[in-house]
């Protein structure tokens, strides 16, 4: 009986555990702020502007903040960043370092908090910060998307302060360019007079 109790002991104790691990859980995500979705698309992605939210979403043990980085290499030569910038209001509202831009990745931008009854709890949503992009030439399909960049201070936290990068969700963000009206009408009368050519030619043989 005595080494039944301290088996079933044993097991609880290792369930909570797990259960407290799956709990300790975040999701990034990187919505557009002229469409609210995770994807923009014709007239909105190309014109002069475009603004990218970089929002995080605490689990069920909250977060007491992130730092985290941004991959934008796919839409490099197309679109260029205009400005980012980190939040830093109630409840997350330290930041630390600087935030850069090497040209394709956006680092550290992190908004933190640091003391009792602060952070995000279960559900709570925080713009950790925003990146404007200037209009896209096209045509193309872009993917931005946020990462943790292990060889720095990158890092998710929950509200206890432990690192939960490796149970935390991060979602991309989608930019879908298409010719204009005109450009696909151009290209329909080209591929047209191709086609009047090359049966030309055959008849002529």
């Amino acid at each position: 009986m005595r080494s039944f109790t301290v088996n079933l002991l044993c097991g609880l104790v290792a369930l909570a555990g797990f259960a407290g691990s799956a709990a300790a859980s975040a999701t990034i995500d990187l919505i557009w702020a002229a469409t609210g979705t995770d994807t923009i698309s014709g007239a909105q992605a190309t014109s002069a502007n475009i603004v990218l939210n970089v929002i995080m979403t605490a689990g069920p043990n909250g977060s007491s903040g992130a730092g985290i980085s941004i991959d934008y290499n796919s839409v490099v030569g197309t679109s260029s960043v205009v400005t980012f910038s980190n939040s830093s209001l109630a409840p997350l509202t330290v930041h630390l370092g600087s935030t850069t831009n090497s040209g394709g990745v956006i680092h550290n931008m992190n908004d933190l908090c640091f003391g009792f009854a602060c952070g995000l709890t279960n559900g709570q949503t925080y713009l950790l910060g925003t990146i404007t992009f200037t209009g896209l030439s096209g045509p193309g399909s872009f993917t931005i998307t946020p990462f943790v960049d292990t060889s720095s201070t990158d890092g998710v936290l929950d509200g206890f302060g432990s690192d939960i990068s490796t149970t935390t969700t991060f979602n991309s963000a989608f930019i879908n360019v298409v010719p204009e009206p005109g450009t696909i009408s151009l290209l329909g009368m080209g591929l047209a007079g191709l086609y009047a050519v090359g049966r030309r030619s055959n008849r002529k043989r």
